[in-house]
C-alpha cells in the first residue's frame, strides 16, 4: 500500500491507497515516426492513458508503467519487485508481447492480483481463455473498456483484490453489474481460437506477399538501370558520371528498400506474436483423434504448410539477392542506406525461418499427403549480378 497524507484543519490523518503496476507494450518514443516501434509507443500510449490512467484516478489509484519507474538501479529488478509488491497489477495483453506474457506469467506464479486488458482480435491464444476486458481503437471502445476497468478497480478498492481466478471475474454484489461480467457463451471455443488463429495466419501471408512486391519493385528498378550502369562502364565514363548514375538508382531504390525492411519487421513481429498461440492450437489438434477432426482443423493446418512454403520459396533468393545488393552497395556510399536495409531485411526473414519450420514439421504430421502449393513469384536475382564493376 501506498501512504496519502491529507492535511486538513489540523487533523491530519492517513489514508492508503493500493498500489498498481501497468505492463503492456511500451514500444520506443523516441524512434523515428511512422516506424513500427513508434506506432507501437503511441498505441499503448493512448490505452494507457484513456483507459488504465483515467480509470485509476477515479478511484485514487496511482498507477506506473515500467518506463516511468524512476527509482535508480537495474530495470529488470524494479520491475520483478513492483510484480512481486504492488497490490494490483493491470496487464494490456494485446498482441501477446513476450516481455508482457513473462512478466504476467511471474505474477500469476506467486498467486498475485491481475487485471486483463487486451484489444479485440489480437488476444494471444494461450490465455484468450480468461476473462479479460477488451476494446477497439476507437473512441466509444475505449471509454466502455475504462468504465469497465473502473468498475472492477471499485469492487478491488472496497474488498480487497483477489488472486487472477476471481479478479478476471469478480463475484458481483447483489444488485450489481461486474465490469467483466461476460455470458459465459462469450468465452471463445475451439472453432473461435482457430478462425482467429486462420485470420493471423492469414494476416502473415499478406507480410509475405507485402515483402515480394517490394522485391519486384527493387529487381525492376535494378533491372532498369543495369545496361546504363554497363554503358556507362564500358564507355570508360569520368567517376564522377558513373557516381551521378549511383545516385539516381540509389534514391530510385530507396523506398522499396526500405517498405522490404518495414515489411520484413512486421512479418517477423507477427510470428512472434502467434508462434506460443499455434503451438497451443496444434496441441489441442494433436490430442483429438484422426476421426474427430473436422474441416476446420484440416484448413488451419493446411493454412499453416502454405505460409510455410509461401516463405521458404522465396527465402533462397531473397538471400542470394541481399548478397548481391550487398556486393553493388560496395560501389558507392550512396547505395549503402538502401543496401543495408535489404541486409537487414534479409537477417530478419532467416531469423523467423525456425519458428516456421517447427510450425509447418507439427502441421505436416497431423495432415499426412498434403501437397505442396505452388511457389509464389520471386525476383530475379541475376538482375544485380549483371552489375559490373570498372
Amino acid at each position: 500500500m501506498s501512504t496519502v497524507t491529507d492535511a486538513t484543519a489540523g487533523d491530519p490523518h492517513e489514508v492508503t491507497a493500493p498500489t498498481c503496476f501497468v505492463i503492456g507494450p511500451i514500444g520506443d518514443k523516441y524512434a523515428e515516426h511512422g516506424s513500427t516501434e513508434r506506432k507501437l509507443y503511441e498505441e499503448s500510449l493512448r490505452v494507457y492513458d484513456e483507459i488504465v490512467r483515467a480509470a485509476c484516478r477515479e478511484h485514487g489509484l496511482m498507477p506506473l508503467r515500467a518506463d516511468a519507474i524512476a527509482d535508480t538501479g537495474e530495470i529488470t529488478d524494479q520491475i520483478h519487485r513492483r510484480l512481486h509488491e504492488d497490490d494490483i497489477v493491470i496487464a494490456d495483453v494485446s498482441g501477446g508481447n513476450p516481455n508482457v506474457l513473462y512478466e504476467l506469467g511471474f505474477r500469476i506464479g506467486r498467486g498475485k492480483p491481475v487485471i486483463l486488458i487486451g484489444e479485440s482480435g489480437r488476444l494471444p491464444f494461450d490465455i484468450s481463455q480468461l476473462r479479460t476486458i477488451r476494446f477497439r481503437r476507437d473512441e466509444s471502445s475505449l471509454h466502455e473498456a475504462r468504465d469497465q476497468l473502473s468498475r472492477v478497480l471499485r469492487e478491488g478498492v472496497t474488498r480487497g483484490f483477489r488472486t487472477l481466478t476471481y479478479t478476471a471475474a469478480p463475484s458481483p454484489s447483489p444488485g450489481t453489474v461486474s465490469a467483466m461480467d461476460e455470458d459465459e457463451d462469450d468465452a471463445p471455443g475451439t472453432v473461435d481460437r482457430l478462425a482467429q488463429a486462420e485470420e493471423q495466419l492469414g494476416a502473415v501471408l499478406i507480410d509475405i506477399e507485402t515483402m515480394g512486391e517490394a522485391l519486384l519493385r527493387i529487381a525492376a528498378v535494378a533491372e532498369e538501370h543495369t545496361p546504363k550502369m554497363n554503358a556507362i562502364n564500358d564507355s570508360k565514363a569520368p567517376a564522377s558520371a558513373r557516381l551521378a548514375l549511383f545516385g539516381k538508382f540509389s534514391t530510385a531504390i530507396a523506398e522499396p528498400a526500405t517498405a522490404f525492411r518495414v515489411g520484413s519487421e512486421a512479418f517477423a513481429e507477427r510470428m512472434a506474436d502467434i508462434d506460443t498461440g499455434i503451438h497451443v492450437l496444434l496441441d489441442g489438434v494433436e490430442a483429438l483423434p484422426p476421426g474427430e477432426r473436422d474441416e476446420e482443423h484440416e484448413h488451419f493446418l493446411r493454412q499453416i504448410i502454405e505460409m510455410a512454403e509461401s516463405t521458404r520459396s522465396g527465402t533462397a533468393e531473397i538471400t542470394e539477392f541481399g548478397t548481391l545488393m550487398k556486393s553493388v552497395a560496395g560501389f558507392s556510399r550512396l547505395l549503402r542506406a538502401p543496401g543495408g536495409d535489404i541486409a537487414a531485411a534479409v537477417r530478419t526473414v532467416a531469423s523467423v525461418l525456425p519458428r516456421i519450420d517447427a510450425l509447418e514439421s507439427r502441421a505436416r504430421a497431423l495432415l499426412p499427403n498434403v501437397s505442396s502449393s505452388p511457389g509464389c513469384d520471386t525476383p530475379d536475382p541475376q538482375v544485380l549480378s549483371r552489375l559490373t564493376a570498372s
